[in-house]
């Protein structure tokens, strides 16, 4: 492809944020320089047991779902069930101890995955937001197989293949696509990627729409920093939601981490702006990535609601395992 007819976020070297900022890319040996011998007290996984709410998962309701009522089970960090209209959907499916390429080394689960994957029902459909091994695992893409559609982003149809995933869609942003019925299309988030030190980028990242046949919108944000051109743009274009996904954790040290994970006050500046309705948090109380205290955002997202002038209740974190009930009001007309 020339540059001249490529689009802006394709670059020579891999993709570009839509709106990067100017101060450039964070270096990873810094951080964990920061990480290992900064001020900052980083939570040991080891001491945060518990301290995410748990929950037995409703078996019977996520085995037999009520068609007409959006169904949201939440597993543990970005990896979430949604049901509805018979459709079974699952974000980010992460079941591994680790979030990392090594076995005894590496972001190490404290909380348990609120379903295994034996107690799934039948996936139809995969949306996976990005290489980032805290939302691509693939020896969890491994154990659940080809019978779901893979949605992914550009260039990482390759990667699955490495867990033998054959069945994937590969989308750019704002590209559309209809499976099982469900329109589909690829939005922009503010993030990156990467497996490995020098593949920064290579692939692409982002989030999902999704509109149902009657008109029920979901949306997935995938993982990313607060940009308010970007989302007011998304919103405008896409919005507004019956339900969303929305990440509030790993946001400490905020210098670091602000042009890759939204702070729960800017959570709610996405649910605004995107015009969801129903909020559901995620990407927090499973794994140690960032040095905040693993209970803060929760409790930050409610103040923030609040402070917003919003029902703290239309964006919820729910306990591990636990579901949330939607229903979608009829069409009018």
């Amino acid at each position: 492809m020339n540059s001249a007819s490529r689009p802006d976020h394709h670059t020579e070297n891999g993709f570009e944020n839509r709106y990067p900022l100017p101060e450039g890319k964070r270096s990873f040996f810094r951080f964990l320089r920061r990480r290992l011998f900064g001020n900052e007290t980083w939570p040991k996984a080891k001491h945060q047991t518990g301290k995410t709410p748990i929950t037995p998962p409703d078996l019977d309701a996520i085995h037999t779902p009520d068609p007409e009522i959006a169904q949201v089970t939440w597993i543990g960090h970005a990896t979430v069930l949604l049901q509805y209209q018979g459709i079974n959907i699952l974000t980010d499916p992460v079941f591994s101890d680790r979030a990392s390429p090594f076995k005894n080394f590496g972001p190490k689960r404290y909380s348990p995955p609120g379903l295994t994957i034996d107690q799934l029902p039948k996936i139809d459909m995969i949306l996976l937001s990005h290489n980032h091994y805290d939302h691509c695992d693939l020896e969890s893409l491994r154990q659940i197989g080809n019978d779901p559609t893979y949605i992914v982003p550009l260039k990482n149809a390759a990667l699955l293949k490495e867990a033998g995933i054959e069945s994937c869609l590969e989308m750019d942003w704002d590209q559309y696509a209809e499976v099982n019925g469900v329109k589909i299309v690829h939005t922009p988030s503010y993030h990156w990627s990467s497996r490995k030190i020098s593949d920064r980028k290579e692939m692409l990242w982002g989030g999902y729409a999704l509109t149902f046949a009657n008109g029920f919108k979901f949306y997935f944000v995938g993982d990313s920093g607060w940009n308010e051109k970007l989302f007011t743009e998304l919103g405008e274009q896409y919005g507004p939601f019956d339900l969303g996904l929305i990440p509030i954790g790993a946001y400490e040290p905020r210098d670091f981490m602000k042009a890759a994970h939204v702070n729960p006050e800017e959570a709610v500046l996405i649910k605004q702006v995107m015009g969801v309705k129903q909020a559901i948090a995620i990407h927090w109380g499973t794994f140690v990535l960032t040095s905040e205290p693993v209970n803060e955002p929760p409790v930050r997202l409610h103040s923030a609601m609040e402070q917003a002038g919003e029902d703290p209740n239309h964006f919820i974190a729910l306990p591990i395992g636990g579901t949330h009930h939607h229903i979608h009001p009829p069409q009018e007309g």
